[in-house]
């Protein structure tokens, strides 16, 4: 008898009851599942780690992303954001032409008022063997054609590549369109 009606009420939770037709009318509206697109470009301005705080300029190890994504809409106020960033260190001082690595950044979004969002990311840093968090906020501006453009201050923590790597701290901004 409890397994009746176990089965049953895993039933009913995994494949709920569709709508009869006399209830049609009482339907809420549906919500699309893609809210929008994004691209830009992230340029990281410093990083520190262990006490020491590097400057990302011209001398030193300049990174450059380019961020692009997806966002999707869920029941509630948050959204889904799946977002790819190739990033590109070209070494400008060296004989070595340049290093390319992929940061998968899937993450949630929060809207707030008034074109600001807050947001939190996961990181994983594939060629880089990094993994971490990244917190944001930004400002969404929109546009008469229906695109916005949008300013993000982006707060990356990563671990590792190695064991004693240790935490670092990085901090840069994110400029880019949103469709």
């Amino acid at each position: 008898m409890y397994k009746f009606t176990f089965i049953t009420i895993l039933i009913f939770c995994l494949f709920p009851q569709g709508n009869a037709q006399d209830t049609l009318g009482n339907k809420q509206a549906l919500i699309p599942k893609v809210a929008g697109y994004h691209i830009g470009v992230v340029q990281l301005f410093f990083a520190h780690n262990k006490g020491e705080t590097v400057f990302f300029d011209r001398n030193s190890n300049y990174t450059i992303g380019f961020p692009f994504g997806i966002t999707l809409n869920t029941p509630g106020k948050a959204k889904i954001d799946l977002e790819l960033v190739p990033f590109i260190n070209p070494y400008l001082f060296s004989d070595r032409p340049y290093k390319i690595h992929l940061l998968y950044h899937p993450g949630i979004l929060y809207p707030l008022n008034n074109g600001w969002t807050f947001g939190l990311r996961a990181a994983f840093e594939i060629g880089e063997g990094q993994f971490g968090f990244t917190p944001l906020i930004n400002k969404a501006f929109k546009n008469k054609n229906g695109y916005t453009f949008f300013i993000e201050l982006v707060a990356p923590g990563r671990f590792g590549p190695n064991k004693n790597s240790g935490y670092t701290q990085l901090g840069g901004i994110h400029l880019g369109l949103g469709f």
